[in-house]
């Protein structure tokens, strides 16, 4: 089905509170906002966006709902830390973390962290071949 091949998709998942959103959005990780009708919109590189909208039940998602590929892993979560940020160590069977919350399982070296409002983020080591 050829409907939506050129129809520009954006994804979106809910916060608990859109003035928290954006402190945590724009001010930490440091990414261009907008908002439209008192939600939130983030512009991601190369023109892409995510709906953020406010839910007064949000529950957190218990999947990541947003990946941001970086050169070096390391000094990305230096960075992230320096802001507050602490990084989910997982401990579960197949699915586990080393001591500093890097998954090394296969894959691209890959940590998760949350949000205000407990939605799941990761920062992952993109390769040489990776085009982002």
């Amino acid at each position: 089905m050829a409907m939506f091949k050129e129809v520009k998709a954006f994804s979106g998942f809910s916060v608990k509170e859109i003035p928290e959103a954006i402190e945590f959005y724009k001010d930490i990780l440091g990414l261009e906002i907008s908002q439209t009708m008192g939600q939130l919109v983030l512009h991601i590189a190369g023109g892409g966006t995510v709906f953020v909208y406010g839910k007064p039940n949000h529950v957190p998602a218990t999947f990541t709902v947003l990946n941001f590929p970086v050169v070096n892993l390391k000094e990305a979560m230096d960075e992230l830390r320096k802001t507050g940020i602490v990084f989910i160590i997982y401990k579960e069977k197949d699915f586990e973390t080393d001591d500093q919350g890097v998954f090394h399982g296969g894959g691209p070296k890959i940590a998760w962290f949350k949000d205000p409002s407990g939605n799941i983020l990761s920062v992952l080591e993109k390769s040489d071949a990776d085009e982002n």
